[in-house]
């Protein structure tokens, strides 16, 4: 491999004063915070590990996977890049905003994925009529499980301890979650013959529930 480089524009000596000097920038400016060091994969790698012997305070490491959609120039990861440049370098949001930045990325990834399948599929997907009633129906069902949580937490919290309340309230908001989303599948026809046939018991509970 050294037969092939022509020139180094960085020499060694150099590459490791600028990683010292940057090991004590940092130390200096996190010094009584939560250092938190990404790393892109896998290129970065080496020069993290680097990075990280010029560290003098107490730090974490994470690594983050970058992947492109397909043979295109569009990145998901530059999404999440962007964001977790933007929230978690916030002081006030802080590592916090990593799942929103994932949240973010696969939701970029999830419509690209819905863009071309309605732009090669023959038979274009009715996108509006396919997730507008199971949107309607999380959408309620996530009311009626805060609405039983926080009415059950305030009806409890004067006789029992507060952990107690708390996990009961959770419990009662869960099961009328799941209560009310069961209901509304069957109201609003979401569920499908087609999607329960091949399930055991498939055909009596098309029968049960009348499913078409």
């Amino acid at each position: 491999m050294k037969n092939d480089i022509l020139k180094a524009l960085i020499t060694e000596e150099e590459l490791h004063s600028k990683v010292a000097e940057l090991g004590k920038k940092i130390s200096e400016d996190y010094r009584d915070k939560n250092l938190l060091m990404v790393s892109v994969l896998k290129g970065s790698v080496v020069f993290m590990a680097d990075l990280m012997r010029e560290v003098t305070i107490p730090c974490e490491i994470d690594f983050m996977c970058v992947s492109s959609y397909g043979s295109g120039v569009k990145t998901s990861g530059v999404v999440k890049i962007v964001m977790n440049y933007v929230l978690v370098g916030n002081p006030d949001i802080n590592i916090h905003g990593a799942p929103i930045s994932t949240l973010c990325c696969y939701l970029v990834i999830s419509g690209l994925n819905l863009f071309f399948v309605w732009k090669y599929s023959p038979q274009k997907p009715h996108y509006l009529q396919l997730f507008t009633k199971p949107v309607i129906a999380s959408v309620l069902m996530g009311g009626a499980a805060w609405a039983v949580y926080g009415f059950v937490d305030r009806a409890l919290s004067g006789g029992h301890s507060a952990y107690s309340a708390n996990a009961l309230a959770v419990l009662f908001g869960i099961a009328a979650g799941v209560v009310v989303y069961f209901i509304l599948v069957i109201a609003l026809r979401i569920l499908r013959a087609e999607d329960v046939k091949g399930i055991p018991y498939g055909a009596r509970i098309i029968k049960l529930l009348h499913l078409k």
